[in-house]
């Protein structure tokens, strides 16, 4: 075993932050990785067993952290993955990586040039749903993919999680990585004062076509997701996680450890990176679809953001009304 072990910090102490810290603590070596939680950064004011509570100053300039594990907001992640690649620490973002394609092309090139691994977490990858599709002796036509959810604070909120199929940029990713490169054809886009419902209608480079429906509302019983593949016989292929015998290791964990695996070796995953480079493309021609007013402010505010914050600091506001919403975009990102 490597006589390295890694200082690890998590920001962030929402439902995966917490599973995150009580994965670090209860497992400090993969193979002959080693590493060592070295604390948690957290709003509030928490103690948890083996693990001490710091600042982001303190995560961004100790020597002895290598490591972060982000697991914020989504309107936090840009921020946070910036100051740990400027700050020379590897770095794991829960998805979105960022809120626009553009903005993740600049952190793996910027991840490359300070020669850390940047690894965007996509737990909904890590199951057997490609074998499974591929072990079928009968074509498939048509995918739906759908997920129902309910708000939770900011889900809901496009200033602070980014547009629908941002926000949700997992399901963009599942569809790339099921049925291959895709592209926006269609889709729709609704909101109530409890609820919004938004369709993508996409197609494969052979012209087979899929569906992606996402539903948040205040009322949802639960969380509920769903990956159909209609057949060219007819038939349905429902997607749904293989029971592995013996298998203890938690998703989030398994995540990590591919992530130290990159660490370790120096090199990126590049499906990962690719993946999460042309989700977001996808997910922005979506958008343009579906809610072209919004997207194309959002995005020239983003734009201007990257452009600005090479030149002068300072914040931008934008507010955007729309026929049936007021929208209001803050881009809260330092310039």
């Amino acid at each position: 075993m490597s006589n390295k072990v890694y200082g690890v910090a998590v920001i962030g102490l929402g439902i995966a932050g917490r599973v995150r810290v009580r994965d670090l603590t209860n497992n400090t070596s993969y193979n002959n990785i080693q590493w060592c939680l070295k604390g948690f950064v957290s709003r509030r004011s928490l103690e948890i067993d083996g693990a001490q509570q710091l600042t982001e100053n303190e995560v961004f300039d100790r020597k002895d952290i290598d490591a972060i594990l982000i697991c914020t907001e989504n309107g936090q992640h840009e921020r946070l993955v910036r100051s740990g690649i400027e700050n020379g620490k590897h770095v794991l973002c829960e998805f979105p990586l960022a809120l626009s394609s553009n903005a993740a092309k600049e952190f793996f090139e910027q991840a490359e040039k300070k020669g850390v691994i940047l690894h965007e977490e996509n737990i909904g990858l890590l199951n057997d749903y490609k074998e499974q599709l591929n072990s079928s002796p009968i074509p498939w036509k048509h995918c739906d993919i759908s997920l129902k959810g309910r708000y939770n604070g900011w889900v809901e909120d496009h200033e602070k999680s980014g547009p629908p199929f941002v926000c949700n940029i997992s399901l963009v990713e599942t569809a790339c990585h099921l049925c291959g490169d895709v592209k926006a054809v269609g889709g729709s886009y609704s909101t109530t004062e409890s609820s919004f419902e938004a369709v993508a209608q996409l197609e494969t480079t052979d012209k087979r076509t899929v569906t992606i429906s996402l539903k948040r509302s205040k009322d949802s019983d639960g969380r509920e997701k769903s990956i159909v593949f209609q057949l060219q016989d007819g038939s349905e292929l429902n997607l749904r996680p293989s029971k592995i015998p013996g298998a203890k290791l938690g998703l989030f964990m398994q995540d990590f450890h591919k992530f130290m695996e990159e660490v370790v070796s120096g090199k990126t995953d590049q499906e990962m990176k690719s993946r999460t480079i042309r989700a977001l493309e996808i997910a922005e021609d979506i958008h343009q679809v579906i809610m072209p007013k919004l997207d194309e402010t959002f995005y020239k505010c983003l734009s201007f953001c990257m452009e600005r914050k090479r030149q002068t600091s300072g914040l931008v506001l934008h507010t955007l009304r729309r026929e049936t919403s007021l929208v209001t975009i803050k881009i809260l990102t330092l310039l």
